[in-house]
């Protein structure tokens, strides 16, 4: 090899590197991006189911209907970031967190709280559970999308 062409293969080794750095900062801050719409959501969540049994059915529809303008931002600004590819083969558990969480909101629906200090034990509740649970389910996500990368690249 000359010398000519080891200097161009250094330097597109370089330039390959810092493309590949500039993609997994991207990538690092759109789950950190997601993170931030997962709060927003809970939150939502938590407030609509915990005022179900107080507010007229209306006023909770309106509460709940929050989340459209949030999914239409949540859209917008995340199609500039890297796309996220499904994993080919996956662990299913960010599954069966996903399965939790529905369960623990069909149970915070039959907790019936009426008056302010239930309440707040229900938001309370919710958002701690449903934040927890759906973490867990954004971690196996990850971990998942990392061992697919993992196999892929041997």
């Amino acid at each position: 090899m000359t010398g000519e062409q080891e200097h161009v293969d250094r330097s597109s080794a370089a330039g390959l590197l810092a493309s590949a750095e500039q993609a997994s900062q991207s990538m690092v801050s759109s789950i950190n991006f997601r993170r931030t719409f997962l709060v927003a959501y809970v939150a939502i969540w938590s407030i609509g189911i915990s005022l179900e049994h107080v507010l007229p059915g209306l006023t909770e529809f309106w509460i709940l209907a929050l989340t459209i303008p949030l999914a239409m931002a949540h859209y917008f600004l995340t199609r500039k970031h890297a796309k996220i590819r499904p994993p080919l083969r996956n662990s299913g558990s960010y599954g069966w967190y996903g399965f939790l969480a529905m369960t623990v909101l069909l149970c915070l629906r039959a907790w019936a709280a009426e008056d302010l200090w239930s309440i707040c034990a229900k938001i309370t509740v919710s958002c701690t559970v449903l934040w927890i649970l759906l973490a867990k389910a954004q971690q196996a996500w990850d971990k998942d999308l990392v061992d697919d990368a993992r196999e892929q690249a041997v």
